[in-house]
């Protein structure tokens, strides 16, 4: 039934291939969209990027790129993205956000043209905006505004985890009875345990925000006199800021920057363990990826993380204060046997809950379902409607 399904995946605002090239995550964003489009569905990709985004077209075969064709600026583009795409849109059966950062454009082009939106989402950003500065508040309600018009617009939503879920429904109970629960994914044979030397006691892989708790995390490593990689990273004030207070700590924190996906499990596996400490999460996939590698984890006991992540059986929980964090680590790191145990059991966790195929396929099995849910309008129709609804 998913042979001639189309489907446009609309990327982050200001998101592109191009961008996930150079941050080295390319492979790992586009597998999904591989393992639907050799099942028969044709993909369409929605980018933020101008007409090198075509640079692609050689590493996605099939798969049709829309991009910034014309050169709008960045903000005229993002207001009338369903103008400029509109005769490459017209042919999507179905809609899907890739992430919450692309809530707006996917409500602009599924309004004007009326094609079904999968409301998909890895985190909650209001939820975030709430815990990491909740004096905020009109910035928690402009979020929050935004996700509850999200959820009622779609025809169906996909959340990463259940507690994700909960939030949402919580938001807009109605929303409940569209609702799948199906996680990120990960290659579970390229991040797969292998034999490496230890370079470091520690490493972390992800950005570097205030969410991720980095200042408490690099304390904590101060003050045990451990070794850490600092993978991944951006240049921005936090950069800065992480890297003019620690420094590299004569020799014991490795800023190694960004590092392509392809290399990622044999740096991960460098260290002892793999550390999140963040303050909050939605479904980390590059901490699945370390479960996936066989990895002893020290994760922050917060939303998340705690989900994943069984204290001493899969991983190893704290507060994510500078004091917790190293007591915990120290803590982990004295007992070898329960480290090596949890390293097995995050891998088993990971392949039984978390590999690419079997998500891929419960994600070609809703696509279908919802697809035969849902009548397909012809592009006249469409545009027809459209011109309506502007009068």
């Amino acid at each position: 039934m998913t042979q001639n399904l189309d489907l446009a995946v609309v990327l982050p605002e200001g998101g592109s291939l191009r961008l996930w090239e150079e941050s080295g995550v390319f492979d790992r964003q586009v597998a999904l969209y591989r393992h639907l489009q050799e099942a028969g569905v044709q993909i369409r990709i929605v980018s933020f990027g101008g007409r090198e985004e075509y640079e692609y077209k050689p590493l996605l075969p099939g798969m049709k790129i829309l991009c910034n064709w014309i050169g709008l600026p960045d903000g005229l583009y993002r207001q009338r993205i369903h103008q400029v795409l509109a005769p490459q849109l017209l042919g999507a059966q179905l809609l899907r956000t890739s992430d919450a950062a692309a809530t707006n454009p996917a409500l602009r082009i599924a309004w004007a043209w009326r094609i079904p939106l999968i409301y998909r989402l890895g985190y909650v950003a209001s939820k975030f905006a709430r815990a990491i500065n909740a004096s905020d508040l009109k910035h928690y309600q402009r979020l929050a505004g935004r996700e509850r018009k999200a959820l009622d617009a779609a025809c169906h939503v996909i959340a990463a985890t259940e507690e994700i879920a909960g939030d949402l429904t919580q938001m807009l109970p109605e929303a409940a009875g569209k609702m799948t629960v199906i996680p990120n994914h990960v290659d579970c044979d390229h991040f797969r345990p292998m034999s490496r030397a230890i370079d470091y006691d520690l490493v972390y892989v992800g950005r570097f925000v205030k969410q991720k708790n980095l200042f408490a995390l690099l304390e904590a490593v101060k003050r045990l006199g451990l070794t850490i990689a600092m993978i991944g990273g951006e240049a921005s004030d936090e950069t800065a800021a992480l890297q003019e207070r620690f420094g590299d700590l004569d020799g014991r924190i490795l800023w190694l920057g960004r590092i392509n996906n392809e290399e990622l499990p044999k740096y991960i596996q460098g260290a002892k363990a793999f550390v999140l400490t963040s303050l909050i999460e939605g479904h980390p996939r590059v901490m699945i990826e370390a479960m996936a590698c066989g990895m002893p984890i020290v994760g922050a006991d917060v939303p998340g993380i705690h989900n994943v992540l069984q204290h001493e059986i899969t991983g190893y929980l704290c507060d994510p204060d500078p004091a917790s964090i190293a007591e915990a680590i120290s803590g982990l790191f004295a007992r070898p046997e329960l480290m090596r145990k949890l390293g097995e059991n995050a891998r088993k966790y990971a392949v039984e809950n978390y590999s690419l195929p079997q998500l891929a396929q419960r994600e070609l099995n809703l696509l279908g379902e919802i697809a035969r849910r849902q009548p397909r309008e012809s592009a006249p129709r469409r545009i027809a409607n459209y011109l309506f609804q502007r009068r």
